[in-house]
C-alpha cells in the first residue's frame, strides 16, 4: 500500500513562506504521507479496541443500558485516537531550486477534528441522562469520571493554543552540496536524504561528545506518477561523492 496520497494535486509552493524565493524553482510538488508506521499502531489499539468490545458483549448478558453506552463510548474514544494518533497524515510541500531543496509539513488535522472536542461533553452528557434515566440507583460519584473527561476534553478542544500546535507549520531546508546520503524507497514512496546540522550553541554544553558531527535528516514523498521525476531530480542534484541507494526504510516504533 503506498502512502502518499492526492491524485490531483493542488500546488501549494505559492502560500509557503521560502527561504530561497528569489531563486528559481526547478521543481515542486505536494503530498499527503502517513508518516509513521501503521502496523506499529495498529498493534498497539488492538487490545484497547479489545477490551470495550468485550465489556459490551458482557453488557447484553446483565441487560445494563449504562454499562452498555459507556463501552460504546470509550470504543469510539479509541477509535477516535487510532485515526488521530496513528493514521493521520502530514501535508509536505517541497520546493527544489538549483541550490536547495525546502520542505514544508504539518498536520493534515481537519477542523471537524476540533469541533468534535467541543461538542464532545454534551455527548457524554446525553449518555450520562440516559443512564439516570434507565437506572435511577447509579450514584452521581459514579458518573463524575465521564463527565471530567469530557469538559477535559471540551477544554483542550476549544483551546486555540491546541490547534495552533497540532497544525505548525514545520521547515527546514537542505543544500544540494551538503547532502551526505540519499537513500530510495520505492514501497513507501519516499527518498530519505541526510545532511549535517548545526548543533545550536546553547545545546552544545549539555552534549557528552560536542566535537561528534551532528546531522539531520527528511523524507522526500511522492507519488506513483512524481517518482521518476523526483528520482532524477535528486540524482542531478547530489554532490559527486554521493551516490543513492536503494533498499526498504523500516520506521522505528512511532514514526
Amino acid at each position: 500500500m503506498r502512502r502518499t496520497g492526492w491524485r490531483k494535486v493542488p500546488d501549494l509552493s505559492s502560500r509557503m513562506d521560502w527561504e530561497g524565493i528569489n531563486e528559481r524553482a526547478v521543481f515542486t510538488w505536494t503530498v499527503k504521507a502517513v508518516d509513521r508506521s501503521i502496523k506499529f499502531w495498529t498493534a498497539l489499539f488492538a487490545p484497547l479496541f479489545f477490551i470495550p468490545f468485550a465489556g459490551l458483549i458482557v453488557t447484553f448478558f446483565y441487560d445494563d443500558p449504562f454499562l452498555s453506552w459507556l463501552a460504546i463510548f470509550c470504543i469510539l474514544v479509541v477509535l477516535f485516537l487510532y485515526i488521530k494518533v496513528g493514521l493521520e497524515k502530514t501535508v509536505f510541500v517541497y520546493r527544489a531550486t538549483e541550490e536547495r531543496l525546502e520542505i514544508c509539513q504539518w498536520q493534515d488535522i481537519p477542523d471537524l477534528v476540533f469541533t468534535f472536542l467541543k461538542v464532545f461533553p454534551f455527548i457524554i452528557i446525553g449518555i450520562i441522562l440516559m443512564a439516570l434515566i434507565s437506572n435511577p440507583a447509579l450514584s452521581i460519584a459514579a458518573l463524575a469520571g465521564p463527565a471530567l473527561v469530557g469538559i477535559l476534553l471540551a477544554s483542550v478542544g476549544g483551546d486555540s493554543n491546541y490547534k495552533a500546535i497540532y497544525k505548525s507549520l514545520q521547515h527546514s531546508v537542505c543544500q544540494w552540496d551538503e547532502v551526505l546520503e540519499a537513500t530510495l524507497d520505492t514501497h513507501h514512496g519516499l527518498i530519505a536524504l541526510t545532511w549535517p546540522w548545526e548543533v545550536p550553541p546553547e545545546w552544545l554544553a549539555q552534549m557528552a561528545d560536542p566535537e561528534e558531527k551532528q546531522t539531520q535528516g527528511a523524507y522526500l514523498y511522492f507519488r506513483k506518477d512524481q517518482q521518476s521525476q523526483v528520482i532524477e531530480l535528486i540524482k542531478k542534484k547530489l554532490p559527486p561523492n554521493v551516490k543513492m541507494t536503494e533498499e526498504r526504510i523500516k520506521y522505528d516504533f512511532s514514526g
